[in-house]
């Protein structure tokens, strides 16, 4: 796709002698429906594109953009993405290569999403809202719930040869409802995410939501003092993402992560791996190359509590005298940055249920609030809200409110002394088993 648009970029850099550069374009097609009391709230089909291009002159890089993909504007994006590299210097070594492919097939498209029509997704979504309506007659209101698909196109290429492309797509089901008891009111929310529209299953995700608020509902104050904690998968996810830039070589180069100079080091319990796989089998960031068009791969980043690696582009990866690990990331608007991929703290051997029995008391957390006005990415320190549930001798007692758990990221991973076997990524592709927490300062 896009041959013509990309053989005149080609044609226009060899007519302006400009002999390093790289083009990057993503084309984004998706589609959400929301219903409300039944009805149809929003109905949104939306189409974007946009080509990027880098031109490197010397040690400085310049970029321009365009959604515009006629001659004229591609040509005026070429003289601005020159006109920047003159002006703009960096330390950076930036080398274009034509990276080799991967030999793993990987099946990212799935035809048959793409044939679902929109009377069934309007059914799914009303189906899902009744779900959790009449789940029970505390759910007074369902006021976010959406079905939807994405596709994304990608594209790249640059002066050396490289010329990949791939497209991806998935489904979702998301739906958030309120439960009222008294005067207390609390919410809950379920998502799924799938290669396959039947597995989007509206009354499952309708009856979860529902049941997450209901079961919130008699919450009490605890008591302030140091407990054991359990993050469930999902809390567990939103901590690993709150905290992933610091695995990040840019930000380890930049100052701006504690873990520099920790490579080999022992830096989490021995119970601790975590991985970035571009690879994995129905990852919902799964794809053959990064943002540079560098190769996807699997990346132990920590093994049995030992840093094997951070994130890598090809640019830190210079700096650092290593290879890349395939964690380019851009947008067409954007200049080269690093990002993670399918990115997750590995399963344990322990059942969900096995980690309520480990103390005699401790609490579990399924709701976190303020997660970046109170974290600090630099120093891992946090301080934020919670709701969960009290547990004595394994056994759910009640729910627990208006409480802060506070701590240090990087003391939380020494700690984690038991995981999960319920791995569970979000809608950023970050996952977690349920984690359970040696001791945590809780604050009611």
């Amino acid at each position: 796709m896009f041959d013509k648009e990309f053989e005149q970029i080609f044609d226009i850099a060899k007519k302006k002698n400009i002999q390093k550069f790289d083009v990057f374009l993503t084309q984004e097609n998706s589609f959400s429906v929301k219903s409300f009391r039944q009805k149809v709230e929003s109905f949104k089909y939306a189409d974007s594109i946009g080509l990027g291009i880098r031109v490197v002159i010397g040690n400085s890089a310049g970029y321009a953009y365009t959604e515009k993909l006629d001659k004229q504007s591609l040509e005026t994006t070429m003289v601005k993405a020159k006109e920047n590299a003159e002006y703009i210097e960096t330390d950076d070594i930036i080398e274009f290569e034509n990276y080799p492919d991967i030999e793993k097939k990987l099946e990212i498209f799935h035809p048959e999403i793409e044939k679902v029509n929109v009377k069934e997704k309007i059914e799914k979504v009303k189906l899902m809202e009744k779900s959790a309506h009449n789940f029970d007659k505390k759910v007074v209101n369902v006021p976010y719930n959406s079905i939807g698909n994405d596709k994304m196109f990608t594209k790249i290429a640059n002066s050396k040869g490289l010329q990949k492309e791939y497209v991806g797509n998935a489904a979702y089901g998301y739906a958030m409802c309120l439960a009222q008891g008294g005067k207390e009111t609390k919410s809950g929310y379920f998502y799924k995410i799938s290669d396959d529209f039947s597995k989007i299953n509206s009354k499952e995700i309708g009856e979860e939501s529902a049941k997450k608020a209901l079961e919130l509902l008699g919450a009490q104050e605890i008591k302030s003092g140091k407990y054991p904690v359990i993050f469930n998968n999902e809390m567990g996810a939103d901590i690993l993402s709150t905290f992933s830039n610091i695995f990040s070589a840019k930000a380890v180069q930049d100052g701006l992560s504690l873990l520099k100079g920790k490579l080999k080091s022992k830096i989490a319990n021995d119970i601790v791996s975590i991985s970035d796989d571009a690879l994995l089998k129905n990852g919902f960031s799964t794809r053959p190359f990064d943002d540079e068009g560098y190769p996807s791969q699997t990346t132990e980043i920590i093994s049995n509590g030992t840093l094997q690696s951070y994130l890598h582009n090809s640019i830190t990866a210079k700096k650092d005298k290593t290879k890349s690990t395939g964690n380019a990331g851009r947008s067409y608007k954007s200049t080269v940055t690093i990002s993670p991929s399918n990115f997750f703290i590995k399963n344990g051997t322990s059942s969900e249920k096995d980690l309520y029995k480990f103390y005699p008391k401790c609490v579990e957390i399924v709701s976190l609030s303020g997660l970046h006005s109170g974290c600090n990415s630099i120093s891992g320190d946090f301080s934020i809200g919670a709701e969960g549930f009290y547990y004595e001798n394994g056994e759910r007692k009640y729910p627990v409110h208006n409480f802060t758990i506070s701590g240090n990221f990087f003391q939380l991973l020494q700690n984690i002394i038991a995981i999960g076997n319920n791995l569970k990524f979000n809608m950023n592709s970050i996952g977690s088993p349920s984690i359970l927490i040696k001791t945590m300062d809780i604050s009611g």
